[in-house]
């Protein structure tokens, strides 16, 4: 897949060859944004273009709140950037978001980054606007765009008659219920990043754990304790991860810890990147009178967890 950096108004692209493109912020690369690119991808197929993508970062609600988004964001960038490879999109264009692009009405919009940038069939989402104050349409393209590009829209994606979203799904990540969210997904929910030092407490209970540097913005799922498989260097792990605050040991932890221990791992991979995927909410994070307390609970969490990935033992 071929990434294009496209910033307003400088740093624009042009002779990119003919593409059919999905335009959306895709928060999570769901069910229903897999929809709308699956359909750029079927075009692009029919038509003989390239297939894109084009998203936005920052998010545009960080801009135009003037604010940093915490504990927002389904898929960082990157993450995404892996789904749409795994979809096997052509291209990406990322777009910044500045104040510069949110003052374009839709027209410019159109003219800049869709007729200018060689597109030719437009595919969105039935609720995607776009241009000065969101006044742009992806229903009314023609009015925008009058012969010079097709277009799509893709209606809403429902799951048990209720509409797939990013919003539903942070609200059940609130809940735990991780089956639920790889339903609206259609894949894991992941949390991909850098191995950070962290108090080494595991390591002295006989559960080492890889820390997690995950960014501020990034969604966390509910606090507790999760059955997890991680990529690292390549290979997938089965293990256990700890959303929470540590209330055994300490209890000035401004934010939740991302806490892995990956079953029969043995390596040194701080500063490496990993991918987690929640497969299972086993339990509640929970305060233990003392470590071993802790550690009997944590074998019980074991034994369930290698149940959940049916380990034999």
């Amino acid at each position: 897949m071929q990434i294009f950096e496209l910033t307003y108004p400088n740093h624009l692209v042009k002779d990119i060859e003919e593409t059919s493109m999905a335009v959306g912020y895709f928060d999570g690369v769901h069910k229903g944004h897999q929809q709308v690119i699956q359909t750029a991808i079927d075009v692009a197929n029919d038509r003989g273009f390239k297939s894109a993508v084009m998203t936005f970062h920052p998010h545009p609600l960080s801009v135009l709140k003037q604010t940093q988004l915490e504990d927002f964001l389904i898929t960082s960038l990157e993450e995404k950037k892996k789904y749409l490879e795994s979809m096997n999109v052509d291209y990406m264009f990322i777009v910044t978001f500045n104040k510069e692009l949110a003052q374009l009405s839709p027209e410019d919009f159109v003219q800049k980054f869709f007729i200018e940038q060689n597109v030719q069939h437009v595919v969105g989402g039935y609720d995607f606007s776009f241009g000065h104050k969101g006044a742009g349409k992806i229903q009314n393209m023609k009015q925008y765009a009058g012969e010079q590009l097709t277009y799509s829209v893709v209606d809403k994606v429902t799951y048990k008659q209720e509409k797939v979203s990013s919003t539903r799904i942070r609200e059940t990540l609130d809940q735990g219920d991780m089956t639920l969210v790889e339903n609206l997904l259609g894949h894991p929910y992941l949390i991909s990043a850098e191995v950070v030092k962290g108090e080494q407490r595991g390591r002295t209970i006989g559960y080492p754990t890889a820390n997690l540097a995950v960014p501020l913005e990034h969604k966390l799922p509910k606090v507790g304790v999760y059955a997890v498989q991680a990529l690292v260097n390549n290979k997938y792990y089965y293990g256990m991860a700890n959303v929470g605050y540590n209330p055994t040991f300490t209890d000035d932890v401004p934010r939740p810890l991302v806490e892995v221990n990956l079953f029969d791992f043995n390596e040194d991979i701080y500063g490496i990147m990993i991918d987690v995927e929640f497969r299972y909410y086993v339990r509640d994070e929970e305060k233990f009178d003392n470590a071993e307390q802790l550690i009997s609970r944590m074998k019980e969490d074991e034994v369930e967890t290698k149940n959940f990935f049916q380990i034999q033992t």
